[in-house]
C-alpha cells in the first residue's frame, strides 16, 4: 500500500515541473518528483496495512521531540488519531529537545508497559543504553530519521525500522524552488544551532544541491533559538558577511522569515525559501515574504509510524521495510490556496 499523501506530494511539484519544462508522471513513487534521483527515490512510502482485530492488546509509546513545534504537533495528533482508529492506547511524552529527557522518557514508557515505542533521536549515542533495555524487553522501537542518505546504514540495536521525512528530497526541492526564481542565486544557508543530526544532514544536502544547480553557496549561519528571532540573528550574520547575497534557504520557515526581516532592516531584499510549511510559512508564501516553502508530511509520519507499531506488536507483515520515506511538497503562490491542508488530512484518518 502507498500513502495517499504521495499524490499530494507529486501534485505539489507539478507547477514547478511545468515551469522547468519537465514531464510529470503520477506514479506512486518518490521517483516521480521531477529530476530527483537521490537515495530516497526508490524507497517505499508506506508499511503494509495490518488487519485490525478488536480486543488486541496494543499500547504504543510516543515521544515527541519538541511538542512546542507546530509540525510536530500535527505529527502527534496524527499518531493519536491513527492509534485510536486501530484500537490502541497511546502514551505521549514530550522530550522537549533534551537528549537526557528523551532517555528518561523512554525508560518511563518501558516501565508503563509500552509494547512499541516511536521516537525521533536527538542524540543517537545517548539513547544506546535505553534502546538496549527496550530490546532486552522485546519492545520494538520505530525511529524517525535515525540515519540519513543510505538506507542500508546500520542503526542502533533495538531500532527495528525507520520513517524518514525525506530530508534529501526536501533539500532538492528547496533548491529547485529557488532555481525557478533565480537560477544563478548567491545563496546563504541558515542551519540550526542545536546538534540535531537530521537538520545538520539537511544543511549539507542543501549546499550539495545548490552547488550542483550552479548556484554560489556563500556560507551558513546557525539559528540559535529555532524561531524567527533566531532567524533574524542568523540573517544579520549572513548579511554582514556577504554583501552579494541575494537569497537564503532556511532549515525551517521561521529562519527564512527572520532572515527576510533582517534584510529589510538592512535595506536589502532577499529571495527566501523556507521549510516545513507550517502556518507561518504558508502565511509567508501568501504575503510574498517567502518565494516558496517545502512542506513536510507530518500526518503521514504519524500514520505510518503507528502502522509500523501495530504491525510489530501483532507480528504482521514481518520483517517490515527497514526504511519508508514520506515525500514533502513544494508550496508556492500558485498552489498555496488549493493544497489539501494538514487539518483535512487529519480528519480523514480512520474513515477509509
Amino acid at each position: 500500500m502507498r500513502s495517499p499523501r504521495l499524490t499530494g506530494a507529486v501534485l505539489g511539484v507539478a507547477a514547478l515541473a511545468l515551469a522547468l519544462g519537465c514531464s510529470l508522471s503520477l506514479a506512486a513513487s518518490s521517483a516521480s518528483i521531477p529530476g530527483y534521483h537521490g537515495a530516497e527515490s526508490t524507497l517505499p512510502n508506506a508499511y503494509p496495512k495490518p488487519t485490525i482485530s478488536s480486543g488486541t492488546s496494543c499500547t504504543i509509546g510516543f515521544q515527541n521531540p519538541l511538542a512546542a513545534n507546530e509540525s510536530l504537533q500535527w505529527f502527534q495528533k496524527a499518531a493519536i488519531a491513527q492509534a485510536k482508529a486501530d484500537g490502541c492506547k497511546i502514551i505521549v511524552l514530550d522530550d522537549a529537545l533534551s537528549p537526557d529527557k528523551q532517555v528518561s522518557n523512554m525508560q518511563q514508557l518501558l516501565a508503563q508497559g509500552a509494547q512499541a515505542i516511536i521516537f525521533y533521536p536527538l542524540d543517537p549515542k545517548a539513547t544506546l543504553p535505553v534502546l538496549a533495555q527496550a530490546k532486552s524487553k522485546g519492545v520494538p522501537v520505530i525511529a524517525i530519521d535515525a540515519t540519513f542518505g543510505n538506507p542500508k546504514l546500520p542503526v542502533a540495536p533495538g531500532i527495528v525500522t525507520q520513517v524518514w521525512q525525506g530530508r534529501d528530497i526536501m533539500a532538492f526541492l528547496q533548491v529547485q524552488a529557488l532555481k525557478a526564481v533565480d537560477p544563478h542565486a548567491k545563496v546563504g544557508l541558515v542551519g540550526i544551532g542545536a546538534p540535531v543530526p537530521a537538520l545538520k544532514y539537511l544543511n549539507t544536502r542543501e549546499a550539495y544541491y545548490a552547488k550542483k544547480a550552479g548556484m554560489t553557496v556563500l556560507g551558513t549561519q546557525d539559528n540559535p533559538t529555532d524561531d524567527v528571532t533566531g532567524g533574524e540573528k542568523a540573517g544579520n550574520g549572513l548579511i554582514q558577511r556577504y554583501s552579494n547575497m541575494d537569497s537564503v534557504i532556511g532549515y525551517n520557515d521561521p529562519s527564512a522569515l527572520g532572515t527576510v526581516i533582517a534584510a529589510k532592516g538592512a535595506g536589502r531584499k532577499l529571495i527566501a525559501i523556507g521549510l516545513n510549511g507550517t502556518s507561518d510559512g504558508i502565511a509567508g508564501v501568501k504575503s510574498g515574504q517567502l518565494a516558496a516553502t517545502v512542506q513536510g508530511a507530518p500526518i503521514d509520519l504519524g500514520i505510518q509510524s503507528v502502522t509500523a507499531a501495530y504491525d510489530l506488536i501483532t507480528k504482521q507483515h514481518l520483517p517490515l521495510p527497514k526504511v519508508v520515506v514520506e515525500p514533502p511538497r513544494i508550496v508556492t503562490k500558485a498552489n498555496v490556496n488549493t493544497i489539501v491542508n494538514w487539518a483535512q488530512q487529519l480528519a480523514a484518518i480512520g474513515k477509509s
